[in-house]
Order: C-alpha cells, then structure tokens, then sequence
C-alpha cells in the first residue's frame, strides 16, 4: 500500500497528493468553476460576489478563495477581505502590500547582514623593496 495517498477533502477519494492538496478531478472541477467565473467578471466588471455566484453556481467561498488565491481582483469592494497582518481591507492575495513589504525587508534585511571578517593578518610594511616605494609617475 502507497503511504503517500490520501483523501480529497472535497470528495473523499483516494489520491497522491502534489502540489495541490485535492484529487486532479476536483482539480479540473475547481479549473472550470474558476474559469466560469472569469468570464462571468470579464463579461459584468464591478459584479459583486454574490451575483458573480447567483449567475454562475459557483459558490461565493469557491470564489472568495479564487480572490485570496490572487486569481481574481475585486475593485470597488473595500471589506471583502482583509491583509491576515495588520486587517486592513486588501483587494486580492493575503497581506497587504504594506505588510508584504515589511515582511520582504524583513528578510532581505536578514539574508543582507554582513557575515564578520575575519581579522586579516597585519604584516610590518616591509622597507627597501623597490615595487613598493613611493613614486612620481613619468
């Protein structure tokens, strides 16, 4: 028996989980839902959520999700969801671009630290050598 199946949380079959964390028939469901949507928005721009699911069937969590996902844009709905950093309402995604600035300077910052230098070791300036005096150039 493969220890890498699991169950599709939307349907309950057994599948081996890659990238996405649902069978490839939930996969391509979920692709045709998604793509369902976008028509519908590109065909009705500023629809709201809930016409966008009363035209569609597709379910308004289904496309809240497409929204956070980054696969959809919503303009015009301020509170439709909110940066899980600092709440305030953001228009797709997750995080804000404030917070998602903070987050990568916060990183780069990190990875941008300088590592310490090693002590280089101090010779005596060595007298007498001729390459290493002074001189005017011709």
């Amino acid at each position: 028996m493969n220890a890498n199946l699991k169950n599709c949380p939307q349907c309950g079959r057994l599948f081996s989980p890659g990238s996405r964390n649902i069978c490839n028939r939930c996969l391509e469901k979920e692709e045709e839902e998604y793509m369902t949507v976008r028509r519908y928005v590109r065909d009705h721009p500023g629809a709201s959520i809930f016409e966008a699911s009363e035209e569609t069937g597709v379910e308004e969590e289904k496309i809240m999700q497409f929204i956070r996902d980054g696969r959809l844009v919503t303009r015009g709905f301020k509170g439709v969801l909110q940066c899980e950093g600092c709440g305030k309402p953001i228009n797709n995604g997750r995080f804000c671009d404030d917070c998602i600035n903070e987050r990568n300077n916060a990183i780069y910052g990190a990875a941008r630290q300088p590592k310490p230098q090693p002590e280089p070791d101090r010779k005596p300036p060595s007298v007498g050598k001729r390459s290493e005096r002074m001189h005017v150039r011709d």
